[in-house]
């Protein structure tokens, strides 16, 4: 019997022993769940807000870098000019707030993370650049295309050096382009991408903005925040309502124009019939003028719209026959452009700023969204297709929220402070995928696609 049951302990022992390794592999890649964020470097002082005390920071000058300790549940840090971070291990998407020339938030970009931006020109009142950043050992090539209202889309390679940052203006790719739409993806290298946008007037600045990325193509697009919308000269609503009582509506600055235009794209081998649709918090509207439209292929449009009742905040859903890219330009708005965005997981932990607006709207059906923010319990909200709901941080400083849904909710985020007005679109972090370590040789994947890395 002795023998028997020694026999048993041994192998139970040695399965046991056996998983041990496999079991610090697991836990090691569930640390690296997200891939890092590269927050871009800026010629002007900006501040970057990063979440959680076991963030990891490299601070990049140059081909030299070093590590910067991160010690509370938030720390805002302020890099020189020129200097650019990688952060790892963050509990949210690190923010990156400029206030150079006007208000502007961007979740930073993670790496190998290929974007579609729907906005940006090269004509002559735009100086709208591409900023590169690689932390790779080797060097970083991306694959450009570009499409305009009159011509092919053009495409060209760029290259970005080991443990550099390069900035890429977009008139020196496709000079004299309005209405401009960029699909870039990167082929080669640990690289991320963000597209910068200022605007001049003569010598004067019209503004900036960090152009997010939008949606990749899709039938429906969901653009979450559209700022301040007027009335139109239609005698009757578009689309007939019926009035509820709604909670009041968080408090949005009012403009002199409040004519917002659309830029849409059908990047595909064919074109496309779309509807566009406002949803506010009161109902659904048509704008006069987005129904029905056709698009020719490979054709950039814009279109300019109001609505037929005043609207302050609202969403804007596209429906399309064939696969469109969509952004909205809040031009008069301290030049803030509001880009389509997909559905969120259904777990987020989201970074939102004091007095920050959280509007969400669903793409089907009904969904409960529960908000945690800190020790402050749980709000419900109830997100459906045809009305905005809104969330507001009323707290003096930064919130971590973690946000649960069902996977069929959109959100963006709106700020308006004394420095200007910006929106934060709220988009799915790049996952890390398997492989072994160190981390240039995981894979990154996003939206099923296997995004290979190496540096």
């Amino acid at each position: 019997m002795r023998k028997y049951l020694f026999v048993a302990l041994l192998a139970i022992t040695t399965v046991i022993v056996s998983l041990l390794p496999h079991a610090a592999v697991e836990s090691e890649l569930q640390s690296l769940r997200y891939s890092p964020e590269i927050c871009p470097a800026s010629k002007n002082s900006t501040q970057i807000v990063v979440a959680g005390a076991s963030s990891k920071v490299q601070l990049f000058r140059g081909k030299n870098s070093k590590m910067v300790g991160v010690k509370k549940d938030f720390t805002i840090l302020t890099p020189l000019p020129k200097e650019w971070l990688e952060i790892s291990e963050s509990s949210g998407a690190p923010i990156l707030v400029d206030r150079s020339e006007g208000l502007s938030l961007l979740a930073c970009p993670g790496i190998a993370e290929p974007a579609w931006f729907v906005g940006g020109s090269s004509d002559i009142a735009s100086q709208d650049q591409l900023v590169l950043a690689n932390d790779g050992a080797s060097a970083a090539t991306l694959l450009v295309k570009m499409w305009s209202n009159q011509d092919r889309p053009l495409e060209t390679a760029i290259t970005v050096g080991a443990r550099t940052s390069r900035s890429v203006r977009l008139d020196t790719l496709a000079p004299g382009v309005k209405s401009m739409v960029l699909y870039i993806e990167p082929q080669v290298g640990r690289v991320s991408i963000a597209l910068q946008s200022k605007r001049k007037t003569g010598f004067k600045s019209g503004g900036a903005d960090y152009i997010s990325s939008s949606a990749a193509p899709s039938l429906e697009q969901i653009i979450p925040i559209v700022i301040g919308v007027k009335k139109s000269a239609a005698k009757k609503p578009a689309t007939k309502l019926t009035k509820k009582k709604v909670k009041k509506a968080p408090v949005v600055p009012q403009t002199s124009g409040s004519i917002r235009t659309l830029r849409v794209l059908a990047p595909g081998e064919s074109g496309a019939t779309f509807t566009a649709t406002l949803l506010a918090s009161d109902g659904s509207y048509i704008p006069v003028g987005l129904d029905g439209i056709l698009l020719e292929a490979g054709r950039v449009k814009e279109f300019t719209f109001t609505a037929s009742v005043p609207l302050d905040l609202s969403a804007l859903r596209i429906s399309s026959d064939a696969p469109v890219v969509a952004s909205v330009n809040n031009d008069d708005v301290d030049y803030a452009w509001s880009p389509s965005v997909g559905g969120m997981e259904k777990e987020s932990a989201l970074l939102v700023p004091p007095k920050g607006i959280l509007a969400l709207i669903a793409s089907r059906g009904s969904s409960v969204v529960l908000v945690k923010a800190g020790s402050r319990g749980v709000t419900s909200l109830a997100v459906t297709t045809e009305k905005l709901t809104t969330w507001v941080n009323e707290s003096k400083n930064w919130a971590l929220i973690q946000v649960s849904s069902d996977g069929t909710v959109h959100g963006s985020i709106l700020l308006t402070d004394s420095s200007g007005i910006a929106l934060l679109p709220i988009r799915n972090r790049v996952r890390v995928g398997s492989g072994s370590m160190p981390i240039s040789d995981l894979s990154v994947t996003r939206g099923g696609a296997s995004l290979p890395t190496s540096g």
